[in-house]
């Protein structure tokens, strides 16, 4: 995977740090059991030893001290994984929300076009930024780091079980591999019918959201037995899925039966070692135990690898946007900025349909003189073309053929900010942000000061009434 693709795309210098002290960290973590069980053999070995009738009053401070400094240690390393390891999740999804929000900002108004797709496209937005982030912020802090604890904690487990009784090892490591390879396989084929379930709980979801946004020609058209039978559809697809996903958890945990065979045996060869090969008692039963906890392990890192591919898939949905070259781009600064604004706008040959309906043309070879300083009137019926012409001028659209003209020149080889800071718009179903009046007005110009504000409502007719309300301009409208 490249770096463009990684989940950790936007990680910088300081979340790099934190990432190597916080996968240090797990590392550290995941030496709880080996640790603690090496202290154990320890104390095992102690107690059997012939020349030893009991354990005295030292032994025991002893071993007590040592078991005190595993868990300082292991404390220590587990604060500084999960300190780091959240610290930089809130730093990169912090991040990665605003680049996928200023991205959707960036795209042209065609992506957003008609109220079916636009509603579904909002929702996909306020999806990706709530419910995706927050998937790649619980792997980041969360999953990541347990995977790693648990791998520590194999490595370890296995390296302890080779110091202890290297003949016990590699006579348990073959049945080990037993629950471990249909664990992973079954997991693995587990992970494929989740995600499938994700995809198909999708399309229900898509469905159960068009028709609530679009609720009105629902009851129009009398489709409320139609859409239930359509999501009643998608969601026999998920039930199968679930079936299925029961059925190879329910293969997972019957090979997990394999465990017994594993202690039956190993019981059997560490009888042998500690009569026939003078092996300690204490190092045989926790290279045993080692062993199996290595396995078990790996199996504990399924879940958190199913958590892991599933944000994996969410960052990919966001940079997909992040990466997203819109066909009208305001950040483009190459254009041309008018040091004079005359106001003469021209529309020569203008030949137009929508791109969510092309073969709908709306305009056919319209040319069109408005000379500076003169009021225009559009008349015609619904779909002539009046708001199409608008929005062509403030180019949320360019035209098929033809060109659109300010002053002589090309509204395309213009700096697109520039041209619609120049422009005043009174829409037809004016919006108000859940915000204050004086927020509201500055969206106009940002960065605008008071007397601006108030020069605006008043050329607006509005400043007298705003002026009546208990908070003034601070009055927050929704």
């Amino acid at each position: 995977m490249g770096a463009k693709d990684s989940m950790f795309r936007f990680a910088d210098g300081k979340d790099k740090l934190l990432m190597l002290l916080g996968t240090m960290g797990s590392i550290g973590d995941g030496l709880q059991y080996p640790l603690m069980m090496f202290v154990l053999s320890s104390v095992i070995n102690d107690y059997g030893n012939p020349a030893n009738s009991s354990l005295t009053n030292d032994d025991v401070d002893k071993y007590a001290l040592r078991l005190l400094y595993v868990a300082i240690g292991v404390g220590l390393s587990a604060f500084v994984e999960g300190i780091c390891w959240t610290r930089t999740a809130e730093r990169q999804t912090s991040r990665m929300r605003m680049e996928y929000l200023k991205a959707v900002l960036r795209q042209e108004v065609g992506f957003f076009d008609t109220q079916e797709q636009g509603s579904s496209t909002t929702f996909q937005v306020v999806s990706t930024i709530s419910n995706d982030a927050n998937s790649i912020q619980v792997a980041i802090c969360e999953k990541i780091p347990d995977c790693l604890a648990f791998m520590s904690t194999f490595f370890f487990c296995l390296l302890l079980s080779f110091i202890l009784s290297w003949r016990l090892t590699l006579a348990a490591l073959p049945l080990t591999l037993m629950f471990i390879v249909p664990g992973l396989t079954f997991g693995k084929m587990m992970m494929g019918v989740i995600m499938k379930m994700i995809e198909s709980y999708g399309v229900a979801g898509g469905i159960a959201e068009q028709a609530i946004s679009s609720i009105r020609t629902v009851y129009s058209f009398v489709a409320e037995n139609q859409t239930l039978n359509r999501f009643s559809n998608a969601l026999q697809i998920t039930m199968e899925l679930g079936i299925k996903q029961g059925f190879i958890k329910g293969l997972l945990m019957g090979s997990m039966g394999m465990i017994y065979v594993g202690w039956a045996f190993q019981a059997w060869v560490g009888t042998y070692l500690v009569t026939e090969k003078r092996e300690k008692g204490g190092s045989i039963f926790v290279a045993g135990i080692n062993v199996i906890m290595g396995g078990l392990s790996i199996l504990g890192a399924l879940p958190n690898l199913a958590s892991i591919t599933e944000a994996t898939v969410a960052a990919t949905r966001i940079f997909e946007m992040v990466d997203r070259n819109p066909a009208i781009d305001t950040e483009d600064r190459k254009g041309k900025a008018l040091s004079y604004v005359r106001g003469e706008i021209e529309f020569k040959g203008i030949y137009f349909s929508y791109p969510s309906r092309p073969e709908t043309p709306v305009l056919q070879g319209l040319n069109l003189r408005v000379p500076a300083g003169k009021t225009v009137g559009l008349v015609g019926g619904s779909g002539s073309g009046k708001s199409t012409t608008i929005a062509l001028l403030q180019r949320f659209y360019d035209p098929i053929e033809g060109e659109v003209l300010l002053d002589g020149y090309k509204i395309r080889k213009l700096q697109l900010k520039w041209l619609r800071s120049q422009m005043g718009l009174v829409n037809q179903e004016p919006v108000l942000f859940a915000t204050s009046i004086i927020e509201n007005i500055l969206f106009g110009k940002e960065g605008a000061s008071m007397d601006d504000v108030i020069s605006a409502a008043k050329a607006a007719n509005a400043h007298d009434f705003i002026s009546k309300l208990p908070e003034g301009y601070e009055t927050q409208v929704s």
